[in-house]
């Protein structure tokens, strides 16, 4: 094989590897999320009906300081924020409350399988982004809480950043994914009887397909620039007469 194939061969499959692992790790809806006005406990007491999950916490929100307080509130729409001081993944995830829970199949994916999608999985490889990851969440006086929290919250506060997270609820979670979780649980001794739940179901549902779709399109051109430029790199290294 030419010097000239392999080194394309090589570059693409780099260009390929870079693009899954943004493609994978970015999440473009802070584009967007993060203009919202933070809500406070008056508008939420106007309409108690509606579900203010992952909404921007206004500054009268309840802030969780540990676990005790998370133990004492109340379920649904007894709202609270948190600004955690440390995270720590449990490669735990459970399947999004509005994602069609059964597998399709044809063309245009309108037959059901009869199989269900799993409830819990275990791999880091959420490629459809059809699961939520669980977390623990390390309060202020140093205890730990289970968490569902949005992906770019969770990296900005491995890396030390001090953030406020979204509005969340306290949410029931099932007997599969408490017995997934016991270890980890254990060791930190953290409650599994419920969890922090910090997203906006109906929001994630209306944006999903946008998110995605602008997530492949910048991965596409990321392998393709990639690709390009170690192509040219590796051609000039190796003194390719690309004529």
């Amino acid at each position: 094989m030419k010097t000239e194939k392999i080194i394309a061969w090589i570059s693409t499959i780099i260009g390929l590897i870079l693009a899954t692992a943004f493609f994978l790790r970015w999440h473009p809806e802070h584009l967007w999320q993060n203009q919202s006005t933070p809500v406070t406990m008056a508008e939420i007491e106007e309409n108690l009906a509606k579900d203010y999950s992952g909404m921007t916490a206004g500054h009268d929100i309840f802030r969780l300081t540990g676990a005790k307080d998370f133990e004492d509130t109340w379920s649904y729409h007894n709202y609270m924020t948190a600004e955690p001081i440390g995270i720590v993944s449990t490669d735990v995830y459970s399947l999004k409350p509005w994602v069609d829970p059964y597998i399709r199949s044809g063309k245009r994916h309108h037959n059901y399988t009869g199989k269900r999608k799993a409830e819990i999985i275990t791999s880091k490889l959420n490629v459809w982004e059809d699961y939520n990851p669980y977390y623990l969440l390390e309060l202020p006086d140093h205890s730990y809480i289970l968490a569902q929290i949005p992906t770019e919250q969770a990296d900005a506060i491995a890396r030390g950043k001090k953030i406020t997270l979204p509005i969340g609820r306290k949410a029931g979670m099932t007997a599969t994914a408490a017995s997934c979780l016991s270890e980890i649980c254990q060791e930190y001794q953290v409650d599994t009887g419920s969890v922090f739940y910090a997203f906006n179901d109906e929001w994630e549902k209306k944006h999903y397909m946008l998110s995605f779709m602008i997530r492949f399109a910048a991965a596409a051109v990321i392998c393709l620039l990639s690709a390009t430029l170690l192509i040219t790199i590796g051609n000039k290294i190796f003194r390719v007469n690309s004529a």
